[in-house]
Formats: structure tokens, C-alpha cells, sequence
């Protein structure tokens, strides 16, 4: 009956012919088919992989593994340490102990005030992008003066920078300074350098005249001094 009403729903409600409908059922039929199939090659694939699995085999392989890395031993006092010794040195080569590791890490050193991209490239951990901040950062604080400024760069991670960082030299250091005597509005920008802070010295020394030493910049009111301690290792006080 149920039959009877959605042929007459199909063919009369819809306006659908009698060769529309053999269409629409034999579409049907094949998407339905088509599902069946996928699910059938789906479930063949994963029981590839099951089957693919022998734990017998990894056993087997592990066993022989162990057995391979144990010393040979033997009765004899003198073969004993001969093959022992020979063993020990074997393992020695094949497998480097930490002191060994820490010596290789030790190997390379760089200069962080004169290495280029490609140095930076070079070392471990350290990709593009990362090297290209560096020199960014570098250029815009006129110089590094200490290692431990590379922490500064955007998303450099601290403890790689803390694990090498005996291996960082910063030579010359900075190779660009912030005359504060000298220097205009346009050029008085550092990283370390707040907007409100630069305005203030500058305004002083507009009234005031030039700052002979550290001294002088203390006299500035409202002068946050840890800012300016920051800062002190790139501030030139030339008249």
C-alpha cells in the first residue's frame, strides 16, 4: 500500500514520468551499491594492517637485538679481558658518552655582533626566520652587548639560549650609540626607549642644555632610572 502512495506522490504530485522514476530508482540502487562497496574496501584495508601485524616476529627481533649488544664472555682469564676490553671499546665507539656529547657541543662558537644569516642558519635550532630576527633585532639595538639579550628576540626560546650560552660572543659589542646630546627627535628610538621617556629628556635638554654625564639625567623629573640603566650600555654622552 505504502508502495501504491509514493508512485502516486512521485508521478502525479511531483509531475515525475514513468522513465524519470526508473531513473531516479536506478540511481538510487547505484548509490547504495557504491556505499557498500567503499565500506567494503575500508574494511579490507584495516584488516590489511591487522594482518600486517606479527607480534611473534617483533619478538623475535628484539630478542636478537639484546642478544647481539651483550658481551661475549668466556672462561679463559685472557680471552676474557682480551674480548672484554675489545667489546668495551666497541660499545665505546658505537655508542658516545655524555662527556663526549658536551664536547661536541662545545665545538662551534659565533660572534653575534658580526655572524650573518647564513651562520645563524647553521647552527641547531635555529631556522630562517629566526636568523632574520636576530638581525633585525640586532640592527635596531645597535649591537649586542651581552648575550643574554638574544632572549629579547621574539620567540627565541630562553633555555636554548641559556644551554649555549658560553658559546656566544659578542666582540666589539655595540656599534651604535644614542647621542643624547646630539641626536633629534627622529633619531632618538631605541627598543629599550619608551615614547614618554624620550620626550621628557628631550624637553629637558631643550630647556636646560646639554647632559655632561649620568648625573645630569637624573635631574630630569618623572625620569623612570631603570629604563635609562637599560639603556646605559648605548647612550653616548658627547657634546
Amino acid at each position: 500500500m505504502w508502495k501504491n502512495k509514493v508512485h502516486y506522490y512521485l508521478r502525479f504530485i511531483l509531475g515525475m514520468t514513468r522513465s524519470e522514476l526508473l531513473g531516479l530508482l536506478s540511481l538510487f540502487i547505484f548509490l547504495l551499491l557504491a556505499d557498500i562497496f567503499s565500506r567494503w574496501m575500508e574494511y579490507q584495508s584495516r584488516q590489511q594492517v591487522m594482518d600486517s601485524f606479527q607480534p611473534t616476529y617483533w619478538t623475535k627481533t628484539l630478542i636478537e637485538m639484546e642478544k647481539s649488544n651483550q658481551p661475549e664472555y668466556t672462561y679463559s682469564k685472557s680471552k676474557f679481558s682480551s674480548t672484554h676490553h675489545g667489546d668495551d671499546l666497541s660499545h665505546k665507539s658505537k655508542f658516545p658518552t655524555r662527556e663526549v656529547k658536551r664536547e661536541k657541543k662545545q665545538a662551534w662558537q659565533i660572534n653575534i655582533n658580526q655572524a650573518d644569516s647564513l651562520a645563524w642558519i647553521a647552527l641547531p635550532g635555529i631556522g630562517p626566520a629566526f636568523a632574520k630576527r636576530i638581525l633585525a633585532y640586532r640592527e635596531k639595538l645597535g649591537g649586542f652587548h651581552r648575550a643574554a639579550q638574544l632572549k629579547e628576540v621574539y620567540g627565541l626560546d630562553t633555555l636554548w639560549v641559556n644551554e649555549h650560552i658560553t658559546q656566544f660572543q659578542v666582540g666589539k659589542g655595540v656599534f651604535r650609540y644614542l647621542y643624547i646630546n646630539k641626536a633629534d627627535w627622529k633619531e632618538f628610538r631605541h627598543p629599550y626607549l619608551p615614547y614618554r621617556q624620550a620626550n621628557l629628556v628631550l624637553n629637558y635638554r631643550k630647556q636646560h642644555g646639554a647632559f655632561q654625564h649620568w648625573e645630569d639625567l637624573k635631574k630630569v623629573q618623572q625620569l623612570d632610572e631603570a629604563v635609562w640603566q637599560k639603556l646605559s650600555p648605548y647612550l653616548s654622552f658627547e657634546p
